[in-house]
């Protein structure tokens, strides 16, 4: 639509966010606020296409009806030029994808970024709106900690079973819960809960359950096969955890959480460190060395200190005996 630099109407034009496959997203100055936002626009092919330019309208609904601390915050719908954009807040931060990109994460910190997840869904569930693209690139975690959902742009409400035309499936296949590879019916709130339960397996594991080349093969196996235990990935993931996962991947909806409210709060009912596994690259070397019942301690109030001492204090009790029997 423009160069970077460009003003525009009321936006300067900083770069490029993201080319998602119906449009592109702006990173923009509005020069009114001198605040930073992301503006979204259709190529300019598709604004001449009804069903691509229907689909940014019903985003831009569907945002003027969501506000939640967890959701990226919609601006306006101004017209550039003639034509129709979107403007949002614009997030700074760290996308879960790049997050998981060493390896898995802190089972407590994933848990924690997933129960904010779950809380903006039960907004939008609440208004009968399907996200249908949750993905770990949709996940933005500020450097403060904030946990963003955005990534509407295949949302719809429950009882809207237009614009998907027969046969077509859309979003990314590794999220995909198995009645979205189908396509039958109109989908609900537990759709969204799959996938939610694929970026938890993500951020536990720093792999999803299913991947491939071929999205066809990652479809295929969304539908018939099981994933596999989290476990079996990353050991230090606890039961109760791997068993609140499972559910959430169930193939059948009626298997999974009711709702995710319920999803969140059996992830905020687990006492305790629920895992201790982080992503190799955030071990230091002083921590290498110390043995895992210790950093278990650790997390549950002990000081290291006092139970380091403690270990020299039996470690020299160990040398006595050993002298006095010589």
């Amino acid at each position: 639509m423009t160069e970077p630099s460009q003003i525009v109407g009321n936006y300067e034009f900083l770069g490029i966010v993201d080319r998602p496959k119906a449009g592109v997203t702006y990173k923009v100055r509005n020069l009114t606020t001198g605040e930073f936002e992301v503006l979204r626009t259709l190529p300019g092919a598709s604004y001449g296409d009804p069903e691509s330019l229907e689909r940014l309208l019903r985003e831009i609904r569907i945002h003027t009806r969501l506000s939640h601390p967890n959701i990226v915050a919609f601006h306006d719908a101004p017209e550039l030029d003639g034509c129709v954009v979107m403007t949002a807040e614009f997030v700074e931060g760290t996308t879960v994808a790049e997050l998981c990109r060493p390896g898995p994460l802190l089972s407590s910190e994933a848990v924690r970024v997933i129960c904010d997840v779950l809380s903006g869904l039960e907004e939008a569930h609440a208004l009968g709106i399907v996200h249908r693209g949750i993905t770990a690139e949709h996940v933005i975690v500020t450097p403060s900690g904030l946990v963003k959902l955005g990534g509407f742009g295949l949302a719809k409400p429950e009882t809207d079973v237009m614009l998907t035309k027969a046969g077509a499936v859309l979003g990314d296949a590794r999220y995909m819960s198995p009645e979205q590879v189908m396509g039958v019916g109109a989908l609900d709130g537990k759709a969204d809960l799959y996938s939610v339960g694929v970026l938890l397996f993500q951020m536990l594991t720093g792999k999803v359950p299913f991947d491939s080349p071929n999205d066809y093969d990652i479809m295929v196996a969304q539908v018939s096969k099981q994933p596999p235990r989290p476990s079996s990935l990353n050991p230090g993931i606890a039961p109760e955890l791997e068993r609140i996962v499972l559910t959430a991947l169930a193939k059948k909806p009626e298997q999974r959480f009711a709702g995710a409210r319920e999803f969140r709060m059996a992830l905020e009912a687990l006492q305790g460190p629920v895992g201790e596994t982080a992503a190799a690259p955030e071990q230091t070397i002083s921590d290498a060395w110390v043995p895992r019942f210790l950093v278990r301690a650790e997390a549950k109030g002990l000081g290291r200190t006092a139970l380091v001492l403690g270990l020299l204090g039996v470690a020299g009790l160990i040398v006595l005996v050993l002298l006095a029997m010589h």
